[in-house]
């Protein structure tokens, strides 16, 4: 319990009579009196107070959470008593999330019930615990705020980014994947499967004409194919030091009061994001997905399989896989998957790169790979790092930071060079592109039939 502000106002005026006790000593029996009476009365309101009575709190929100996106929590709230309430919440939810607010002020009228919706943003994986609702209800006069504890402990999950998997899911149906920057999520190649017949076009194979349907239409028709089905995607994990580094979060990300040093996710969690995504996509077009996650020695293997069973396998092996404070052995994951996959696949490879020397150890075992398998190496691109590198010279400080930045940025690119003249496909976008970019990658390569 404490004094509202109302009741402190209300308290000033005794100060006349204490003031003015030389003039009229008469004048602190009046101020007693009007003590007496504001007690009176504040203790009706104490008493009266609904909070521990008629006022019902609770918590509705999913177990799992999305990594890196805001995350919806409803506090619903009921008022059983006769009048309108004043009521100030706070949740105890957990310190490593980014929130919009930590105390939400609220007026719930009577017999009436309302949803208090706030968002948290997860930048880490794992399992968290949400502790009790705390609630402070002002009386009836409003004089005096009653404090109450409500117990609503409960365990979150933050896995991958499972919104993102649902709003794809959502868009397929809808034929709308445009609207996150996806191409279209059927593609027609050299497959052996035909899908459909259309009017014969100049660029076409003439191999293709389909003369049964040119014959009924009187006009050249040929036959298309869908893209083959069944195919092998591996994406390997680099969780190395170098996928520890941190990255601030976009602009999309909801305001928050905690300091901007924390709106950053790993560079590790931004490939987990991606991996789940592509993992989806890919079981969706017929293929089979696996995974392995290396540091200086291979932690996890899923051999690649089709169907959601194994998608759902994936998110559970990679939902809390930590990042290991050790240089990445290349080699030693590159031995492994030769030794464990022997058909065609598509080599999707998370990595950070360093320099030259890093670029060119990669580079010759991902040679050897690419005589057997389609490999894409995929970066991120700092953003920190481009906005040293772009930004105004104002002083010895800014022409430190500025060299530095162009000179690691000039080091990488030089870098992706390397592994593309050795045939590997590069990847090197800012965080908030990463997920499209390399689906649509897949996509396009599904769709050429390079795979």
């Amino acid at each position: 319990m404490h004094l509202s502000n109302r009741l402190l106002i209300f308290l000033f005026p005794v100060a006349i009579p204490i003031a003015f006790y030389n003039v009229s000593p008469n004048l602190l029996f009046i101020g007693g009196a009007y003590l007496v009476l504001l007690f009176v009365v504040s203790t009706i309101d104490y008493v009266t107070n609904p909070l521990f009575k008629r006022v019902e709190i609770s918590r509705e929100m999913g177990s799992k959470f999305s990594l890196g996106v805001a995350n919806v929590v409803t506090l619903k709230i009921i008022n059983r008593s006769r009048h309108r309430l004043r009521l100030r919440i706070k949740d105890d939810f957990p310190d490593e999330f980014l929130y919009e607010h930590v105390r939400h002020d609220c007026r719930v009228s009577s017999m009436q019930h309302l949803d208090v919706v706030y968002r948290l943003t997860p930048l880490r994986r794992g399992i968290y615990q949400f502790v009790d609702i705390h609630l402070q209800c002002w009386g009836v006069l409003g004089l005096i705020v009653r404090r109450r504890r409500v117990p609503a402990a409960m365990e979150v999950k933050v896995y991958p980014n499972l919104q993102a998997v649902r709003q794809y899911e959502l868009l397929v149906k809808r034929g709308m994947l445009h609207q996150i920057g996806l191409k279209t999520s059927r593609q027609f190649g050299e497959g052996t499967e035909m899908e459909r017949l259309r009017e014969y076009s100049p660029d076409d194979d003439f191999r293709r004409i389909d003369w049964n349907a040119t014959a009924r239409q009187r006009k050249p028709i040929v036959r298309e194919f869908e893209t083959e089905r069944s195919q092998d995607v591996m994406i390997l994990l680099d969780t190395g030091r170098l996928m520890a580094s941190p990255i601030l979060l976009g602009t999309s990300t909801q305001p928050t009061e905690k300091p901007t040093s924390q709106k950053a996710m790993l560079k590790l969690d931004y490939a987990v994001n991606t991996t789940l995504m592509t993992a989806y996509v890919s079981t969706l077009k017929g293929d089979k997905v696996g995974l392995i996650a290396f540091a200086d020695s291979v932690h996890q293997y899923l051999a690649p399989k089709p169907g959601k069973k194994q998608f759902l396998t994936m998110l559970e092996t990679i939902y809390a896989l930590p990042v290991h404070p050790v240089e990445a052995d290349f080699e030693e994951a590159f031995k492994y998957l030769a030794s464990k996959q022997r058909k065609r696949a598509l080599i999707i490879l998370f990595t950070d790169i360093l320099d030259n020397d890093s670029a060119e150890g990669i580079a010759t075992y991902v040679t050897q790979l690419s005589r057997h398998h389609l490999v894409v190496c995929v970066t991120l691109t700092d953003s920190g790092i481009v906005a040293l590198a772009e930004q105004s010279i104002k002083d010895s400080k800014s022409v430190y930071q500025k060299a530095i930045a162009e000179r690691l940025l000039q080091e990488k690119h030089a870098t992706l060079e390397i592994l593309r003249r050795r045939g590997v496909i590069t990847i090197d976008v800012p965080a908030h592109q990463l997920t499209m970019a390399v689906v649509n990658k897949y996509l396009e390569l599904k769709a050429k039939s390079r795979i």
